[in-house]
């Protein structure tokens, strides 16, 4: 533990509390938004992911259908050339040239009957991606509903909470200046240490050990207190401040005290 020396150290104990008081408030009224807000982000971050899945999903239906109608053409195509060739084959004279025409027709029907089975692959692979397509859309807009409800949800309680925001805050940045203007080292060091704790808790009260009588700990790390210690924040003309954590100490009476005379 460290002990630091002020001038008006009461007044300056009673503004620290009373500016943890007002802060404490403001954290129980946010706290009433829950983790609405990280609920929604994370759907959003759902929304975003499942709009780029249906992004690519129509682009490869879009691909597997263009690629079954450049093989239909293609086809069109061979049936045309695979006709005039039969009739080719009827007015051959030689052998040799029957023998070509009829080889070339073979690979002619071979091509469309491959083309063929490239085209029912084709189809039912974008039937596949049409129906996942579809489930997709459907766990999108299920999302985007209940986006919509948290969302309706959250505006509700952040109406029904912003006058008292606003209060606090108001309330919170006069004590602010008054603190700042008559003591600016005392003023940053609450600071610091409000934003470097969960929950901004910077002043706290000393609590009464169960397991060593008469002995104490830091309310917020809950290191032991020398008895000595203990003395002298019940005395409340020191600045103590917890070695371990680095938060403002003061006993419970004072603390307690203070809070009830706020409005």
């Amino acid at each position: 533990m460290m002990t630091t020396d002020t001038s008006q150290v009461r007044e300056r104990l009673v503004d620290l509390i009373k500016l943890q008081v007002l802060y404490d408030r403001l954290h129980a009224v946010r706290a009433r938004q829950g983790d609405l807000p990280q609920q929604i982000e994370d759907l959003r971050d759902k929304v975003a992911t499942i709009q780029h899945a249906l992004s690519e999903t129509a682009e490869m239906i879009r691909q597997a259908e263009s690629e079954a109608r450049a093989l239909h053409v293609s086809n069109d195509s061979l049936r045309d050339h695979e006709q005039k060739l039969r009739k080719r084959l009827e007015a051959v004279r030689t052998n040799q040239e029957y023998y070509k025409i009829e080889s070339e027709i073979k690979e002619t029907h071979l091509t469309i009957e491959k083309n063929l089975q490239d085209i029912r692959r084709l189809q039912h692979k974008a039937d596949s991606l049409r129906q996942r397509y579809a489930e997709d859309e459907a766990t999108l807009n299920e999302l985007q509903a209940r986006i919509a409800e948290k969302e309706q949800r959250l505006k509700e309680i952040i109406q029904h909470t912003a006058e008292q925001e606003a209060a606090l805050l108001q309330q919170i940045e006069d004590l602010s200046k008054v603190l700042q203007e008559q003591d600016p080292r005392l003023f940053l060091l609450f600071e610091r240490r409000r934003r470097s704790f969960r929950g901004g808790k910077a002043v706290c009260s000393i609590i009464s050990t169960e397991r060593l009588e008469g002995r104490y700990a830091c309310g917020g790390c809950f290191t032991l207190l020398p008895r000595e210690m203990h003395r002298k924040i019940k005395q409340r003309d020191k600045i103590i401040i917890c070695e371990s954590c680095g938060r403002f100490l003061v006993d419970e009476e004072f603390y307690a005290e203070v809070a009830k005379s706020m409005p």
